[in-house]
C-alpha cells in the first residue's frame, strides 16, 4: 500500500510558495460554477452580522473567493516571530498546491511532543474537507488571525490549536465537492485512500486531538426545492459524533457542555440553528436523516479514536457568495463559543478524554457494533418560501443517528491476527495511531475466522452505509505462521479497528479491497482471537508496541 511521508517545510518555504503561487495567479483562481440566485425577499433574511472579519474575500466590494495564493500570502503575513502561531506544510496535492497547518501555542512551538508535554488539550480545527463550501474556509482564516493577534490569542493559556484551514484545494480551486482524485475526502477517514487524508491523519496521530471541529456549509436549494419546495432556513447546524461505538462520556460532554454554548451564541446574534441533516439525491424519498453513522466521516472517525468531535455547517452550497459575511461569521461564532468553552473546562475536557481512552484500551466485555439503524422519527423542518421568504415549516420523517439502534453485534475479542498475506495492512493501521505486533512462533490456535458469503462493492459516500461485505464467524483450529500481524485490542484506537478488522463492518478493509480476499477463497485471512489465548509476539509498529507486546 502506498504511504504518503508528512511534510514539514519552514515558514520561508511557505513563503517562497507563495510567492510562486501569485506568479501563476490564473493557475490558481477558483472556477465558479452554476449556483441558485435567491430571491430579494429571501437575501433580505440574511444580511451581514456584526462582526469585524478581515480576510481576503470580505474586503468590501470583493465579489470573488480567496484564492489558493491570497490563502498563502495572508497566512504567511500571520507567521511572524511575536505572534504564537508556527505554519507548516501538511501535503502537497495531486496538482501541486500546498495544505497549510497552522500551530498557535503560548510557547510557538511546532513539535508535536513539545505540545504534547505542554498539558493543555489539544484541539483540532478543520476547513473546507469540500471544495465548493468556502465559508468554511474563510472562517479558518478569520480564527487564525484572532489566535495569532486578536481576541482569541488569550485561550492559548489553556489550549493548543492546530488549523488546517483549506484540508482540499484542489476541490476549491475547481468550486468542486471532491477532490482531484474524485473522492469525498469527508468520507475517507476509515481507509483513507486519499494522499490528504493520509497525511492529515498523520498529523493527527502525532499529536492526537481532545476536540475536533469539523467546518462545511450545506446545500440551500437543490434537492430541497425538488423535494419540498422550500429553501432551507437555519444559519448553523450542528452534530457531534454518533457512532454507535463513541464512548458515551464523550458524547455526553459534547451533548451537556458543548452544544449549550454553540445554541447561546448563535441566540445572542439572532442565529438559527437546527441539528445537521441532509436528504438524498433521490426526489421520491422525501426523508432526511441526521447526518449519519458512517465511520469514514471525521466527526465519527475522531469520536471513535475517544475525542469530542463536532461538525458544523452553515447554509452556503450552490448559492455563491450571497450572505457570504454571515455565513463565515456564523462559522466563526460558533467555533469561539466552542474554545471559550474548552479553555474554560480544560481540566474537565482533558480527564474526560483520558478516560475515555483508557477505557476504550481496557474494556474487555463489551459487545463491539458492526451494525446499526438510526430510529425513525417526525421532525418539523424550518424551510423557507423560495419566492417570498416567509417561513415555511415541513413535517418530515427524519432518521435519527443519534438514537441508532445496534443491528449485528460480537464479543470483543482480545485481538485480531491477520495472516502473511495481507500483513501490509500493518502501514495502513500505523494512521490510525494503532500499535502492532509480529507473531514470532507458527502455531496452532482455537479462534474465529470470517467465513465470507456474500461480497459487494462498498459505498464509500454513503452517510449510514449498508454492509458490502456478508460474513459470518466460525470456530476454527486455524494455523498461523510465524510474521502473522498481531493487532491487539487493549489499545485507545480500539473501537477504530473494529471498523476497518470486521469484514462485514461497513467500509471494512475487506470491503474496500484494503485486504483482498481471492474470488476462489471464502475465508478472510483475518482471525478474530479470543480472550484469554497466549500468542508469542514481539513490538511491531505503534509507539505502544513495546509495551503491547510483551504483557
Amino acid at each position: 500500500m502506498r504511504r504518503d511521508t508528512l511534510r514539514h517545510n519552514a515558514s520561508s518555504g511557505l513563503l517562497a510558495l507563495a510567492a510562486f503561487a501569485q506568479s501563476s495567479a490564473l493557475a490558481q483562481d477558483i472556477v465558479m460554477g452554476t449556483r441558485y440566485r435567491q430571491s430579494a425577499a429571501v437575501l433580505a433574511r440574511y444580511p451581514d452580522v456584526d462582526l469585524k472579519l478581515e480576510t481576503p474575500a470580505l474586503i468590501p466590494g470583493r465579489t470573488t473567493l480567496t484564492t489558493q495564493a491570497e490563502l498563502e500570502t495572508f497566512l504567511a503575513q500571520l507567521t511572524r516571530p511575536n505572534t504564537p502561531l508556527v505554519m507548516q506544510t501538511l501535503t502537497t496535492t495531486a496538482q501541486g498546491r500546498a495544505v497549510p497547518i497552522l500551530y498557535f501555542t503560548e510557547e510557538r512551538h511546532a513539535d508535536p511532543a513539545s505540545i504534547r508535554a505542554a498539558g493543555r488539550p489539544v484541539v483540532w480545527l478543520i476547513g473546507q474537507q469540500h471544495g465548493n463550501e468556502p465559508a468554511s474556509g474563510e472562517a479558518m482564516l478569520a480564527l487564525a488571525r484572532e489566535l495569532a493577534e486578536g481576541r482569541l490569542r488569550p485561550h492559548l493559556e489553556h489550549l493548543s490549536i492546530v488549523i488546517v484551514p483549506r484540508a482540499n484545494p484542489d476541490g476549491a480551486a475547481a468550486d468542486q465537492r471532491d477532490t482531484a482524485a474524485k473522492m469525498d475526502l469527508n468520507r475517507d477517514h476509515a481507509t483513507m485512500a486519499l494522499a490528504e487524508t493520509r497525511a492529515l491523519h498523520a498529523a493527527v496521530q502525532a499529536l492526537p486531538p481532545d476536540l475536533v471541529i469539523d467546518a462545511h456549509e450545506f446545500s440551500v436549494a437543490q434537492r430541497w426545492i425538488e423535494k419540498f419546495g422550500a429553501l432551507q432556513a437555519v444559519d448553523l447546524m450542528a452534530l457531534e459524533a454518533t457512532h454507535p461505538m463513541v464512548p458515551a462520556e464523550i458524547k455526553s460532554l459534547s451533548r451537556d457542555l458543548f452544544a449549550p454554548a454553540i445554541e447561546a451564541a448563535m441566540k445572542e446574534k439572532g442565529l438559527a440553528t437546527f441539528p445537521y441533516h441532509t436528504t438524498s439525491t433521490r426526489r421520491a424519498e422525501k426523508t432526511i436523516s441526521m447526518g449519519g453513522n458512517a465511520p469514514g466521516i471525521a466527526r465519527n472517525a475522531f469520536g471513535l479514536m475517544g475525542a469530542v468531535s463536532f461538525l458544523l455547517e452553515t447554509r452556503g452550497v450552490g448559492i455563491g457568495m450571497e450572505s457570504y459575511q454571515r455565513r463565515v461569521a456564523t462559522q466563526v461564532i460558533a467555533i469561539e463559543a466552542i474554545l471559550k468553552t474548552a479553555a474554560a473546562h480544560a481540566e474537565r475536557l482533558r480527564t474526560t478524554v483520558s478516560a475515555a481512552r483508557r477505557a476504550i484500551a481496557t474494556d474487555g466485555k463489551s459487545q463491539v457494533v458492526i451494525a446499526s439503524t438510526p430510529a425513525q422519527e417526525t421532525v418539523q423542518l424550518p424551510m423557507i418560501d423560495p419566492e417570498s421568504g416567509e417561513r415555511r415549516t415541513t413535517e418530515v420523517t427524519m432518521a435519527n443517528s443519534r438514537q441508532a439502534q445496534p443491528t449485528q453485534q460480537r464479543p470483543r475479542p482480545a485481538a485480531y491476527i491477520v495472516l502473511p498475506e495481507a500483513k501490509a495492512v500493518a502501514a495502513e493501521l500505523a494512521l490510525f495511531g494503532a500499535s502492532t505486533c509480529v507473531v514470532t512462533t507458527a502455531l496452532d490456535l482455537d479462534a474465529e475466522m470470517f467465513e465470507i458469503s456474500d461480497r459487494g462493492t462498498a459505498d464509500r459516500r454513503a452517510i449510514n452505509p449498508d454492509a458490502a461485505v456478508k460474513a459470518q464467524i466460525r470456530d476454527v483450529r486455524v494455523h498461523v505462521p510465524a510474521g502473522s500481524l498481531y493487532v491487539p485490542m487493549a489499545q485507545p484506537m480500539a473501537n477504530r479497528l473494529v471498523t476497518v478488522m470486521e469484514p462485514d463492518a461497513p467500509g471494512s478493509f475487506v470491503a474496500v479491497d484494503v485486504v483482498r480476499v481471492p474470488t476462489d477463497r471464502t475465508t478472510a485471512p483475518i482471525i478474530r482471537v479470543p480472550a484469554g489465548t497466549s500468542v508469542p509476539v514481539t513490538a511491531g509498529e505503534g509507539a505502544d508496541a513495546a509495551l503491547l507486546c510483551h504483557r
